[in-house]
């Protein structure tokens, strides 16, 4: 059985397991804000890392050899160490292994700080490169969030965001990314509407994300839950369709297109970070009073 790691702070409970570092729950005076992971998602909130999406093939190569690698990497499933723990805080840590140098042949440090403040979550990423060569990665988050029952299901919700942002996404081409965006319906301005179809062609992604706020809306109810992206520049929407739960997901990369060469470091949206190094990011997710 996964080991569980337990916060605290005022009203907001969170509760992250060593596996992946996966958030498992985030509740606030007993109303749970993430999804409890069942037979329309497995997951929760998995952590996406050294890749973001599907590789071509499955595989990529990099110096002369051939790596394969599954849909959003390896994290996923590696036990995280603890690096250090309060009440309110915890970091974990993931490193090379014999295993992940078979398919990922690069030193690196993965660290994750989930901290608890009286009305939010703060993620922290720092990935490092302790080698003597660039470190190619993407990155991403994939937190799902539960819906409420309410009197029309997925209807009742909608997602606002504070940028201008274009009506179109770019969807799946079979197992890849399209190579032209697909027009995207808005509700109104900056508001997507959710419904039980929104993601029968599974997830929108968003290349070059304007916003950096993206609310969780009931459309009778208010603001249920906002999340700051953290700059991120690539955004993915994603359900099982018509299930309780939408995922926010803040990317640096996403998958691969039928166009790529296939070489590591020509990967769209790719992070090329140098010897000794450092890479930063995150993103937060508050809750109204």
């Amino acid at each position: 059985m996964d080991e569980v790691l337990a916060l605290a702070c005022g009203d907001l409970r969170c509760l992250v397991a060593r596996r992946g570092a996966e958030l498992r729950s985030l509740a606030c005076a007993g109303d749970e804000f993430i999804w409890q992971r069942g037979a329309a998602w497995t997951d929760s909130a998995p952590i996406l890392f050294p890749v973001v999406g599907r590789l071509k093939g499955g595989e990529y190569s990099h110096q002369g050899g051939r790596f394969h690698l599954p849909i959003h990497g390896f994290a996923r499933g590696a036990l995280f160490d603890v690096a250090a723990r309060r009440a309110d805080s915890v970091t974990l840590v993931l490193r090379e292994t014999e295993a992940t140098l078979e398919s990922y042949p690069f030193r690196f440090e993965l660290k994750v700080c989930f901290t608890l403040t009286e009305r939010s979550l703060q993620v922290r990423y720092e990935v490092s490169n302790p080698g003597t060569s660039a470190l190619l990665f993407s990155l991403g988050s994939h937190p799902g969030l539960r819906l409420p029952d309410s009197t029309h299901g997925l209807s009742d919700w909608s997602l606002e965001f504070d940028g201008g942002e274009m009506p179109v996404c770019f969807r799946l081409d079979g197992h890849l990314l399209a190579a032209a965006p697909s027009p995207l319906a808005f509700a109104a301005p900056g508001r997507i509407a959710l419904s039980p179809s929104l993601f029968d062609a599974d997830a929108l992604i968003f290349k070059r994300i304007r916003s950096r706020q993206v609310r969780l809306v009931h459309n009778t109810g208010g603001i249920r839950l906002s999340m700051d992206t953290g700059a991120a520049p690539s955004l993915g929407l994603w359900a099982h369709p018509g299930a309780p739960y939408v995922c926010i997901e803040p990317w640096h990369g996403y998958d691969d297109d039928h166009a790529v060469s296939g070489e590591l470091a020509d990967k769209p949206g790719i992070v090329s970070l140098a010897p000794c190094a450092l890479f930063a990011t995150g993103y937060s997710l508050e809750i109204p009073a």
